[in-house]
């Protein structure tokens, strides 16, 4: 799924502030590193993801590794070491980005 325009836009200007809530350090992609994503993007929809200077892990390996766990995750950006995600969370609780 790509997100295109004016919704990139805002989504990218409401992660501008958040602070990462999720850290990729030495163990790189682990079953831990995902289950915590998921836990984290179903309850905000959008999240801010930090590599860590120990971490080996690429942006790029990041992205096919969480798009693989599940197609609906969109990558949104990535600036250096911080990459933002967003997925619609099936909760209408938790929607605060999608509308």
């Amino acid at each position: 799924m790509i997100i295109k325009g004016k919704k990139n836009r805002y989504l990218r200007s409401q992660a501008a502030t958040m602070k990462p809530v999720l850290q990729v350090g030495r163990e790189g992609i682990s079953d831990n590193l995902i289950k915590q994503f998921e836990i984290l993007i179903e309850k905000n929809e959008l999240i801010k993801v930090s590599l860590l200077q120990n971490t080996m892990v690429e942006p790029q390996d990041l992205i096919e590794a969480l798009q693989n766990v599940d197609d609906s995750i969109v990558h949104i950006q990535t600036i250096g070491s911080k990459m933002i995600f967003y997925r619609k969370a099936s909760k209408i609780k938790n929607r605060k980005y999608s509308v």
